[in-house]
């Protein structure tokens, strides 16, 4: 299996194209590397409740029908408005960007993985869409869709256990990346949180061991880097030397004006 991280990144464009085509034509959720059947994982894979105006969209007015699905009692127009609005059907989306990936894969010869199964594909990568499969084609770049090939498009039967295990896939892994998100999302949170608390305690620590260097007679007190050193500060920053500096001063004038006052 592919890793996201080892694709290109027209691979990436072209999937992302995919992703919101299916997205925008009503298909939910809509996942990434989805293992839909032994052997095959699908770049995209969804599940699909159309209403008519969606269906229309993709053209199931004109999809072929397999002969399984077509009823004695009524001819395809009347099957494929049965189709409108049922469901869910599911998706498959195979995203192929060089012409020697495509022409090696042997997943044509395979059987159809999904409902409807569609190759997204950059201009010029594909002369002929695979028999039974839709084409959604991106511009050269592959951050753009350009057009849907549909001539060939065959709404695939497909068993019903079959389908609620491609609906569980998608779902277990829409589950994942969730919780990951969550997951991370919350980890964030809480590491800013954790640093600002060691942050307030690190800044309370040192004002109050600074105030009691300060309160201590100046026979009994360190030297003000020394102190810091104890405090776990062991290297103060170059920029704080001033303050040290001033500190020193503070000390001595401290000192003097209680001896004054002594006397």
């Amino acid at each position: 299996m592919m890793s996201d991280a080892n694709k290109t990144p027209l691979t990436h464009r072209v999937t992302a194209v995919a992703v919101a085509s299916l997205d925008s034509l009503g298909c939910k959720p809509v996942e990434t590397e989805v293992n839909i059947a032994p052997g095959w994982v699908a770049d995209v894979a969804s599940y699909w409740y159309p209403s008519r105006t969606e269906a229309k969209r993709l053209g199931m007015q004109r999809i072929k029908l397999t002969r399984r699905l077509i009823d004695d009692e009524c001819d395809d127009m009347d099957m494929r408005f049965r189709l409108w609005g049922a469901g869910p059907f599911t998706v498959a989306v195979e995203v192929k960007t060089s012409k020697a990936d495509y022409s090696t894969d042997r997943k044509w010869l395979m059987p159809f993985p999904a409902n409807i199964c569609i190759l997204a594909f950059p201009r010029g990568v594909v002369q002929e869409i695979p028999h039974g499969w839709h084409g959604l084609e991106t511009n050269a770049a592959g951050d753009k869709a350009l057009k849907w090939h549909k001539t060939d498009a065959i709404m695939h039967s497909q068993h019903p256990g079959a389908v609620i295990d491609f609906i569980a896939q998608v779902g277990i892994r829409r589950d994942h990346r969730t919780r990951y998100r969550v997951m991370n999302v919350w980890a964030k949170a809480y590491r800013v949180q954790d640093a600002v608390r060691k942050k307030q305690l690190s800044v309370a620590k040192l004002l109050d061991g600074l105030a009691e260097w300060l309160q201590r007679p100046r026979a009994d007190r360190p030297a003000l880097r020394d102190a810091l050193e104890r405090m776990g500060i062991k290297k103060p920053p170059f920029y704080l030397n001033e303050a040290i500096e001033y500190f020193e001063e503070l000390r001595i004038e401290t000192d003097t004006h209680s001896n004054h006052k002594g006397d």
